[in-house]
């Protein structure tokens, strides 16, 4: 009874510690925040893979390009989830298919946008 006790207090103090940490942006939801990094990844990945970067990036140094690309998918990872229904965001903490998905389309929804914002 002891062992149970201690394991929901601590799973509560998880709980609580994990909710104070996310809690910085009040217009975000928990599952936006987490997955966050993950938006950010992506859009690392989408533009490496990205005939258009690949040309744009020859025309910049080593720091430039990678100035740009954090500029870019900082703003990827701050905007894309905007748009996305609460039942998408749902879905998307159950099932890594959906997370990938979810992902996948919110990236290429804010790429160009952000891409045309940070190369003014």
């Amino acid at each position: 009874m002891l062992k149970k006790s201690l394991c929901w207090i601590a799973v509560i103090a998880l709980l609580v510690g994990s909710v104070s940490v996310f809690a910085t942006d009040k217009n975000s939801t928990l599952t936006q925040k987490m997955l966050k990094p993950v938006v950010e990844q992506g859009c690392k990945s989408e533009l490496n893979d990205s005939k258009i970067w690949q040309s744009a990036a020859l025309f910049m140094s080593s720091e430039r390009q990678s100035s740009v690309q954090k500029q870019i998918c900082g703003c990827v990872s701050d905007n894309a989830l905007n748009d996305v229904s609460a039942k998408d965001l749902a879905m998307a903490s159950f099932s890594e298919e959906a997370k990938n998905s979810l992902i996948k389309q919110a990236v290429l929804n804010s790429v160009k946008g952000c891409a045309q914002e940070a190369l003014k």
